[in-house]
């Protein structure tokens, strides 16, 4: 009740609507330009980020490889020193005091390795005995690897027989002096090292690097790595997530692990194959996402206020005005056309008032007139009317009347034979019996008798017109034709006046061939309902909203037709082209098919014949009364 009490009131109150309407389209404005400013925002701040991951981890494969260049540099220069014969690799205790000093240099260094071609080696730390009996350098990577390449190299990601922990060794082989190889040394670098170094990187809030092993498709340094107690799966999507992006040829895209976005780029790293890759938690970037979000909330809300109170002084300037104008509009209305409308602001409603008092003045002057003018055309169409029907009464009746009075003189006269004053006689009864029949008809059309209507049978009803007119037919050879499609269901005519408007179409169809011819007779059922009319059921002869359909009989006769002149005329009343006819029998026929809502329509080709063609409503009610 309450719902439907607001939207009457928003219905009826022009303030409402104008309020609605420009708080509506401000706020719709706001919103959507917000919208397309939060999207553009957003892509501007996703290209931003993108270019920033992308750097970063261009820039982090850099730090990777200066972290690398320190072992690389010192294996080089342990080789020189070696070959330079600073060092004795002969004396054991020299060997290992140069590595010790070389490990306090770099604490990242978790192995420093000699070995020869005859497999003795020394390590510092120093190693177990028993390991030395177990060893031998010449079959691990970094040996072989340096011996078959000939110059520095560095291992893939391999266990170390000395701590069982993955990790990678720069090695390089060592020159005698006849320029054969006289070993290889090696420096050890553990993966975890390599993960404090991507810990100590500072990306973001909370963005992290990781290192990839493209070959054995593993992350092989990632700050989770140092925590003991984590997940292989918090590094093992990393992997997944960049083969998607280098099957893709892309460098950045957006990835999703435990319900938290991260955005995340790569880079290859050349000297090995390595992918160094950049993870960055999109929770980072919602702060600036928010703030825009914030900014347009605030500038809705902003909105709405500017919306209330320009629709307030809208109210102020123009709708209590308008009340005014409605109300003088109403009066008006209401027929009071003296009443005058007084506003002196805004100018454009005093303007308006002014106007619609002139126009309520015009409208008065031009009431006065139209009610002159129509009483005047009134009395015009009942005198033409009148005209009309008296020069057709007066035209019937003038030439009986001339021919009874000639008639009366041939039978006044004595000295006439008497044949010709007997003849005389039966003119002037004729003549009488003829203006009776025709001051009949005048009658019938005057005032016509109201159907009564019942079911009935048309086909039936068409049939016995017929049979009442077959010693005619036979008499003037004209043929008779039916043409009968499924029976038509019952309509609710009157049956004696329907009869009567079939006797009239067969009786001027029979005239039309003196000389004999063809009668064809059709009827046929449509199911399409006649669009409904408003004024049909104001005078009671059939609800059209009650019709299923219509029946249609057709009448045509070969005789030499209507021309196309007169076919227009032929329902007026006293419209005869016949001798001998009153022309009122076809304006009947329209009258009382009117009364019953059906229709009739001539058709006809000089020469050729005519048809008449009789549409009638057919209704439900009708229809089940059979």
């Amino acid at each position: 009740m309450r719902k439907s009490l607001m939207l009457s009131a928003y219905r009826h109150s022009f303030q409402i609507r104008l309020f609605v309407s420009i708080a509506g389209m401000t706020i719709l404005f706001i919103a959507i330009t917000g919208y397309f400013s939060y999207l553009t925002g957003r892509r501007s701040m996703e290209k931003q980020i993108e270019q920033y991951a992308v750097g970063t981890a261009a820039q982090i494969t850099e730090r990777v490889r200066a972290y690398l260049l320190q072992p690389t540099r010192a294996v080089n220069l342990l080789k020189k020193t070696i070959e330079n014969g600073f060092i004795d690799v002969a004396d054991d205790g020299e060997l290992i005091r140069f590595f010790h000093l070389l490990q306090q240099d770099n604490p990242e260094f978790l192995n420093i390795i000699y070995g020869d071609r005859g497999g003795r080696f020394t390590m510092v730390p120093p190693q177990r005995p028993e390991v030395h009996k177990l060893f031998d350098p010449r079959i691990r990577p970094w040996y072989t690897g340096a011996l078959e390449k000939e110059s520095q190299f560095w291992t893939r990601v391999y266990v170390f027989a000395s701590s069982q922990h993955p990790g990678i060794t720069v090695s390089t082989p060592l020159v005698a002096a006849d320029r054969s190889i006289a070993g290889v040394c090696a420096i050890d670098i553990d993966l975890s090292t390599f993960s404090r170094f991507l810990n100590t990187l500072r990306i973001g809030k909370k963005g992290y690097a990781y290192i990839v092993d493209n070959v054995q498709g593993r992350v092989i340094a990632h700050p989770q790595l140092l925590n003991p107690h984590f997940r292989p799966e918090q590094v093992r999507f990393l992997n997944t997530g960049l083969q998607r992006l280098k099957a893709g040829k892309r460098q950045f895209d957006l990835a999703f692990f435990d319900d938290e976005a991260f955005y995340t780029a790569y880079a290859d790293y050349p000297e090995s194959d390595w992918s160094v890759g950049v993870n960055l938690p999109v929770s980072d970037f919602l702060d600036d996402i928010n703030a825009i979000k914030q900014a347009t909330v605030t500038l809705v809300l902003v909105a709405v206020c500017i919306s209330c109170i320009v629709s307030y002084l809208v109210a102020l300037t123009i709708v209590k005005p308008l009340r005014v104008l409605e109300k003088g509009i109403q009066r008006v209305s209401a027929g009071d056309l003296d009443d005058k409308v007084r506003l002196d602001h805004p100018h454009i409603v005093s303007t308006l008032a002014e106007a619609f008092n002139q126009m309520a003045a015009s409208l008065k002057q031009s009431r006065k007139a139209l009610k002159k003018t129509y009483f005047e055309l009134a009395e015009k169409e009942k005198l033409a009317a009148l005209g009309q029907l008296t020069a057709g009464i007066a035209h019937e009746i003038k030439n009986p009347l001339g021919i009874i009075l000639g008639a009366a003189q041939v039978v006044a006269n004595p000295q006439k034979p008497e044949a010709m004053r007997k003849r005389a006689t039966q003119f002037i009864i004729d003549e009488v019996i003829r203006l009776d029949n025709t001051l009949k008809s005048f009658l019938a059309f005057a005032r016509p008798v109201p159907p009564s209507l019942s079911p009935t049978d048309l086909v039936r009803l068409l049939e016995e017109t017929l049979d009442d007119i077959s010693q005619m037919l036979s008499s003037q050879s004209i043929q008779l034709e039916k043409l009968a499609a499924p029976p038509l269901p019952a309509c609710a005519v009157d049956p004696d006046q329907i009869r009567r408007v079939f006797m009239n179409i067969l009786l001027n169809a029979v005239q039309a061939m003196p000389d004999g011819g063809r009668l064809t007779v059709r009827w046929s059922l449509d199911h399409e309902c006649p669009a409904a009319d408003p004024e049909d059921r104001e005078d009671g002869a059939v609800d059209r909203s009650l019709i299923i359909g219509q029946a249609a009989v057709s009448i045509t006769d070969s005789g030499d037709g209507i021309r196309p002149d007169r076919l227009e005329k032929i329902f007026e009343p006293f419209a005869t082209f016949k001798d001998g006819g009153t022309g009122l029998g076809l304006s009947i026929v329209a009258q009382i098919l009117n009364m019953h809502h059906a229709g009739i329509t001539a058709q006809s080709t000089p020469g050729k014949g005519a048809t008449f063609t009789i549409v009638f409503p057919l209704t439900e009610e009708a229809t089940h009364a059979t």
